[in-house]
């Protein structure tokens, strides 16, 4: 196995401060079958965090158990230190704790534009149209998507629906974000592009937390400040990228001896 860790991007953020997340004990069971089992995850303010796990392994479960997509059949979850938002519905545990979601599959509007993708967005949260426009325009302007403005987003490239999405999710000035399998059918170019805007969003927005999944462990460890590998329905171990693939658990249960 290749255990060499990229340095994509070196930053220091506080620890031993309270999580912007916690997951305490969460199960999830579907027919029977469980998929989360007591799982355990703290989610630090300001880190971007990488999940791992087989395909099948639970993670989407995982996040829309924390969007309250899924309810689950027993645990809490807390936001900003001891604010419990399990029990809330989806509308207002994400409005109100501003967390964000970017899906693996494509939720543009893709007979709409790339800006009035934004707008249609912008438009639910905000009144005024000035701050409408200012957003729209900051956040073409950030993602480099200025001059396909006007574009359907169905004639978009893979790379450019990506990038939307993400913006698109940081509309709200959200405090956690959660970006479900990435990087998935993005060619090698463009997912050093995505990597270089969420190493970016972390350096621009100092209190937001990053929680990123993806089934090829490289681009997590290229990216993460903690690695939680989730094997089992648990998260088995969470630590920094050039430790988690030294420790002979993570190796043998995810990583490969």
């Amino acid at each position: 196995m290749n255990t060499k860790v990229k340095k994509f991007r070196i930053i220091k953020y506080k620890e031993n401060i309270k999580p912007a997340l916690k997951i305490k004990n969460i199960s999830k069971s579907f027919n029977g079958v469980p998929v989360l089992q007591n799982l355990n995850l703290n989610i630090l303010p300001g880190s971007i965090n990488g999940l791992l796990g087989e395909n099948g392994s639970g993670k989407t479960t995982l996040f829309n158990v924390i969007l309250g997509v899924l309810k689950p059949d027993s645990g809490e979850i807390y936001a900003k230190g001891s604010n419990l938002i399990s029990t809330m519905p989806i509308h207002e545990r994400c409005k109100k704790f501003s967390i964000s979601y970017v899906p693996q599959k494509t939720s543009l509007m893709l007979g709409l534009s790339c800006e009035d993708n934004i707008k249609g967005i912008a438009q639910l949260i905000m009144n005024d149209e000035r701050k409408i426009d200012e957003t729209c325009d900051r956040l073409l302007t950030e993602f480099s998507l200025l001059d396909v403005a006007r574009v359907k987003a169905h004639s978009l490239s893979g790379g450019q629906k990506k990038k939307l999405s993400i913006a698109r999710a940081l509309i709200s000035n959200p405090n956690i974000i959660l970006l479900d399998e990435i990087f998935a059918a993005l060619s090698p170019k463009i997912i050093d592009t995505i990597k270089n805007l969420i190493v970016n969003l972390q350096t621009s927005r100092k209190s937001l937390s990053i929680l990123i999944s993806d089934h090829i462990y490289q681009h997590i460890l290229d990216l993460s400040d903690i690695v939680h590998v989730l094997s089992d329905g648990e998260i088995i171990r969470s630590q920094k990228p050039a430790d988690i693939v030294k420790d002979a658990t993570a190796r043998k249960v995810y990583f490969g001896e």
